[in-house]
């Protein structure tokens, strides 16, 4: 078997220089892109590989938060834009954009802090799989007609112009259901890179365990987002039995619930692979990518329950398969 450590390669090719890393990159994805042909997905590789500098980085995460909410009708101001970005850069999750890497299907780029191929090299293989895994499922699943950012902003400028607290709790729950579809995406992504790697005959026990540990360590997060819907809910009855001037203190309640799931999501996208792998392994060794699909699509996992014990997810998803059948 093969180890996924590439340290000696990469320091190598990095003292010489960034070109020759750069290669060994693009031909690692080309690699890993060529053996991805069991799933049976018709999908180009990745276009082009950047390295660059944490302050780049930045600008393109940032850069990329802004048009997309541009897209979607929403317009910050340069000022605004200068707070998030020191917001950004202090980010609560120590190392996070130190160890970043992220694809860009807008112009088909894999970026890479060049401090990761430093300090962790030997996970360069694992973040080129994942990478493209990422690709595959963006080629492979149905695009939806209304983005769960346009639908959230469309409730958000609705509930603050009216100061509408239904709407609000509306805005919660699509939110808290986006962040378990990204964790869950985010575990499919890793579970086909690590089904991939052992195909090639890579040896990814050591990393498997890693995201195993990080799982249990950080599977609670995922149950305090469902306790803060449990906690609208019981609001939300309570709303409707409050005299109608009581009403508005409900609605600011409310927003502060939606600041808080804001703040959680940062951590969680952090750790997003980690808390989602467990599940999505079980899905893919079971049902394949087709099950993947199937779960992303029609019935995502949408309950902290689910990521702590897959078992009771894969009960459910196998009702929804045997009635996708028998339609056909």
């Amino acid at each position: 078997m093969k180890k996924l450590a590439t340290k000696e390669v990469a320091i190598t090719n990095l003292q010489s220089d960034m070109k020759s890393t750069k290669e060994w990159i693009s031909q690692t994805l080309k690699n890993i892109h060529k053996k991805m042909r069991i799933y049976h997905v018709n999908f180009a590789c990745i276009n082009d590989v950047k390295i660059i500098r944490q302050s780049e980085l930045l600008n393109q995460i940032t850069q990329r938060m802004r048009d997309d909410l541009r897209e979607n009708g929403v317009v910050y101001t340069d000022i605004q834009w200068k707070q998030i970005c020191e917001i950004l850069s202090k980010n609560q999750v120590a190392g996070f954009f130190e160890n970043f890497a992220f694809y860009n299907p807008k112009d088909d780029v894999m970026y890479l802090n060049e401090d990761i191929i430093r300090t962790h090299p030997e996970k360069m293989i694992i973040i080129c799989a994942h990478e493209l895994a990422e690709k595959l499922l963006t080629t492979y699943i149905s695009p939806t007609l209304e983005t769960p950012i346009q639908a959230t902003v469309k409730l958000h400028i609705e509930a603050k112009k009216n100061d509408n607290s239904r709407k609000f709790y509306k805005l919660l729950n699509i939110y808290v259901d986006t962040v378990f579809r990204n964790v869950f995406k985010e575990g499919c992504c890793e579970a086909i890179a690590l089904q991939t790697l052992r195909s090639m005959g890579y040896e990814v026990a050591s990393w498997e365990n890693e995201l195993q540990t990080g799982h249990s360590k950080c599977i609670g997060l995922l149950s305090c987002i469902d306790n803060a819907r449990k906690s609208e809910e019981l609001l939300k009855e309570d709303q409707m039995r409050q005299p109608y001037e009581r009403r508005g203190t409900k609605a600011m309640y409310g927003l502060k619930l939606v600041k808080e799931i804001l703040r959680s999501s940062q951590i969680i996208k952090a750790v997003s692979y980690y808390l989602g792998y467990p599940v999505a392994k079980v899905v893919l060794e079971k049902y394949g990518i087709e099950g993947l699909k199937l779960a992303i699509e029609k019935n995502p996992p949408l309950k902290a329950q689910y990521f702590a014990d897959s078992q009771t997810y894969q009960t459910e998803l196998e009702i929804i398969s045997k009635g996708t059948k028998e339609r056909r």
